[in-house]
This record gives structure tokens, C-alpha cells and sequence, in this order.
């Protein structure tokens, strides 16, 4: 919402809270206000409101006003345009708080002359706070997430334009945990005998393969361990990512990683965080219930940006890893990594010989 309209909005209640003043008025001194002009009064009453108000908690003091309307109206008896006039009233501050709550956080850093300015802008000139979006859960960097359009190209293209991304995930305590990808596997769709999707199969399980390009799929090996897909175009196609170099919450990382091993092991190092598909998820906190099926182009808690695109002569193709009975697409060159890297899962010395 433009702070200028929070402003409007703050005056309505300011002036609520004047009307309701002069409903409970005594008689006498209610008279000589009306001679000395009520809108004085009010105006005077609404500039300073509207100064202390924004220094304050906005919800309770509308609520507080409030309040004393619904006071004033039972130990009244205004006539009948009065009633529809205060009902009026009440839903704009009813309106106003919920548009408080929303929007009390980030704004205790105005002052007294930023409210001023405010009120001498145009409204429709004055751009909504940075700083909402932070506290409801999405990006610093939210111009740098990767959209649809993005994803949406062949799998093997995909597998390889992938390398050098950002994959960022926003914890639910609200810290950012993210690697640059540096290893990957395309699996084809109905085609690929490794794929789980293999002869169009569709299952709950693999649902997310099938959904729009720029879809997480997330599933689980051995019971405890993780696997995180992203689809691309194509019937059942997705890439697996299975290497991150570790980049924002290293330290948080350490800490997940250590849960699944024994405490006299020694303290892992940098490279062997996320140098495999379920150390990766274990390490960004990514499970079936938080990662599977979530577009990742439009979620605020998890998604890809941006990074440092690798060029085409730095990425290795080799076969896949882990693929023992899919015949001929055993030795398909579909996972990809960058050449020379130490984040890597397993480097493939044979083909990287034959790269250069």
C-alpha cells in the first residue's frame, strides 16, 4: 500500500477520534466549541494525530479509537444521519486496522518531517516501503529469481544453463540458505529408462515432473534422504541437482549436515557440504513436505537466481551416476558439471581429458 495512503487512512481515524471527543462533550463546552469552529479543531487534532500515530503501534491505538466511538454511540443519542455518518467511520477504521497490521512493521524508522513530506506528495507518486517485502518472507534479491520463461527449454539445455545458478532456499526462522549449482543430471521423460517417469508413467510420487517447467520435485531414497528435480519442457523431464557450491548460511549448513553423523566425526569442510544430492538437501533444509511441488517462480521461500552463467567449453557431459539398469542410457552423457571443480559429487578424470 503507498504510504501516502496510510496517511489518509490515519487522518479518517483522526478524525474519528475528534468526533467521537465531541459526542461525549459536555453540552456547555460543546457549544462553544461549535461558536469557535469545530474545524479547527479537528484539522488541529488530525495533523498531530497523525504525527504521533506513526511513532506509535498504528493497530492499537486505531483499535483504541474505535472503541471509543462504539462508547460514544451507547451514551448518545445522535439522530439518524449521525448514526450512518459514525458507521461510515467505523468500517474505514475497521478497514484501517487490518491495513495496519500488515504494515506496522518497517515503518518506526519515519520521523516527524517524513510524515510532512508524505502529506504534500501526491499519493499516487509515493512507491510502496522495500522493506514489506522483507518481512513477509521474500528475496533481498527477488530481481534476480529465474521465471518461467527461464525453465521453460528442453531438458538437456536446462541441465547445463542450470550450472552457476543460485538455488536459495528462505528457512522457516527466516535465514537464507543458498549454493551456486555446479552439477547436474537430466532425465528425459518417457523415453529415458532411468527416469521415473519412463514409458509416460505418472504416479503420485513423480506428479511434479508432469507440472509447468520451473516445478521442484522432491522425493525420498533409503526412507531418511532426499533428492531435489526442477522440470523443464517436456512430458516427464526434469534435472537433477546434484552439487552446490555453498554460498549464503555455510555455518547453518554445518549444523544440519552434523545431525545425521556421529558427533566424534570431524567438523566438514567447505567443498563437502552439498557435494551430493541428499547432502545438498540436508544441508538447505529441503524435505518431501517443504520442497515438492512448489513453483519455484513464484514462491517466497524457495527458488533459483541468477549467478555466474558457466561457458559451454568449462562444462564436463559424462554419464550419470547410480544408473546400473537402463540399458542403453546407461552411458548417455547426461550429467554435467564444471570442469576443475571441487564441489563436485564425483569428477569424471576421463572425460575431463578428453574436454581439453
Amino acid at each position: 500500500m503507498p504510504r501516502g495512503q496510510i496517511v489518509l487512512r490515519t487522518k479518517h481515524l483522526a478524525f474519528l477520534f475528534t468526533t467521537s471527543y465531541q459526542l461525549t462533550m459536555p453540552r456547555k463546552y460543546k457549544k462553544a466549541n461549535d461558536d469557535t469552529g469545530s474545524n479547527k479543531l479537528t484539522e488541529a487534532v488530525s495533523d498531530a494525530f497523525v504525527r504521533n500515530t506513526c511513532k506509535r503501534k498504528l493497530t492499537n491505538n486505531a483499535q483504541e479509537s474505535l472503541h471509543k466511538v462504539k462508547l460514544s454511540e451507547e451514551t448518545t443519542q445522535p439522530n439518524a444521519s449521525n448514526i450512518a455518518s459514525q458507521m461510515t467511520k467505523i468500517e474505514k477504521g475497521k478497514e484501517f486496522i487490518m491495513a495496519s497490521e500488515c504494515l506496522t512493521v518497517g515503518r518506526n524508522h519515519e520521523t516527524d518531517s517524513d510524515i510532512t513530506d508524505m502529506d504534500a506528495n501526491n499519493d499516487d507518486q509515493i512507491p510502496v516501503d522495500k522493506d514489506i517485502d522483507i518481512e513477509l518472507g521474500c528475496s533481498k534479491n527477488s530481481d534476480n529469481r529465474l521465471l518461467y520463461d527461464w525453465f521453460d527449454c528442453p531438458c538437456v539445455d536446462l541441465a547445463k544453463n542450470l550450472l552457476g545458478m543460485k538455488l536459495v532456499r528462505l528457512t522457516e526462522s527466516g535465514e537464507r540458505r543458498s549454493g551456486y549449482i555446479v552439477e547436474t543430471e537430466a532425465y528425459l521423460g518417457a523415453d529415458d529408462k532411468a527416469a521415473h517417469s519412463y514409458n509416460g508413467k505418472r504416479t503420485e510420487r513423480n506428479k511434479a515432473m508432469f507440472m509447468k517447467p520451473g516445478t521442484s520435485y522432491v522425493y525420498n531414497i533409503y526412507g531418511i534422504y532426499t533428492c531435489i528435480n526442477i522440470s523443464s519442457k517436456g512430458e516427464g523431464a526434469a534435472v537433477l541437482i546434484r552439487s552446490l557450491e555453498p554460498c549464503d548460511g555455510e555455518d547453518s549448513m554445518k549444523i544440519a549436515r552434523r545431525i545425521r553423523k556421529s558427533e566424534k566425526s570431524k567438523e566438514l569442510k567447505q567443498h563437502e557440504l552439498c557435494n551430493g544430492p541428499s547432502k545438498l538437501t540436508q544441508a538447505l533444509g529441503i524435505t518431501k513436505e517443504n520442497g515438492d511441488q512448489v513453483d519455484l517462480t513464484t514462491s517466497s521461500c524457495f527458488w533459483v537466481e541468477k549467478g555466474n552463467p558457466v561457458p559451454h567449453s568449462s562444462i564436463i557431459a559424462c554419464k550419470r551416476i547410480g544408473i546400473n539398469n537402463a540399458g542403453d542410457w546407461v552411458d548417455k552423457p547426461l550429467r554435467f558439471y564444471v570442469k576443475g571443480c571441487k564441489y563436485v559429487s564425483t569428477r569424471d578424470k576421463a572425460a575431463e581429458a578428453n574436454c581439453s
